[in-house]
């Protein structure tokens, strides 16, 4: 399990029938995480901030959490990220009224943003999305 936090860490948790313990804490973010989630397989884990910055960390064997992207994009605090159910597309909502598409593109060697979706005239604190 991961959460966010206004500490400005991701603490991966390590959960038992004894309780729950923080085993890593992520840095990198320069404010407060406001949303962590794993992709479907685990393969990846994406966190956002208030620093209008995405990231997506590789999760290793070793449960090493290799930074693969810092996707800037958002023009204000990024509030959710949420992956899709079974492909590697990766949603984030944002104060900037808009939801963004990052995907992995091979050619680059980086996840860009494919599209945004504009319509609200506020924040897009979440979305769910039915695929």
């Amino acid at each position: 399990m991961a959460s966010a936090s206004f500490d400005g860490l991701t603490c991966i948790w390590k959960l038992s029938d004894a309780g729950a313990e923080c085993i890593q804490s992520l840095e990198g973010h320069e404010n407060e995480v406001k949303c962590a989630a794993y992709s479907q397989d685990g393969q990846y884990l994406a966190t956002c901030s208030r620093d209008k910055t995405v990231w997506v960390r590789e999760v290793g064997d070793d449960l090493d959490y290799d930074v693969v992207a810092m996707a800037s994009g958002h023009t204000q605090d990024v509030k959710c990220v949420k992956w899709h159910p079974t492909k590697d597309l990766l949603f984030s909502s944002s104060y900037d009224d808009t939801i963004k598409c990052w995907k992995y593109e091979e050619a680059v060697d980086d996840w860009l943003c494919t599209y945004t979706i504009e319509g609200h005239e506020s924040t897009v604190w979440r979305k769910n999305a039915f695929f």
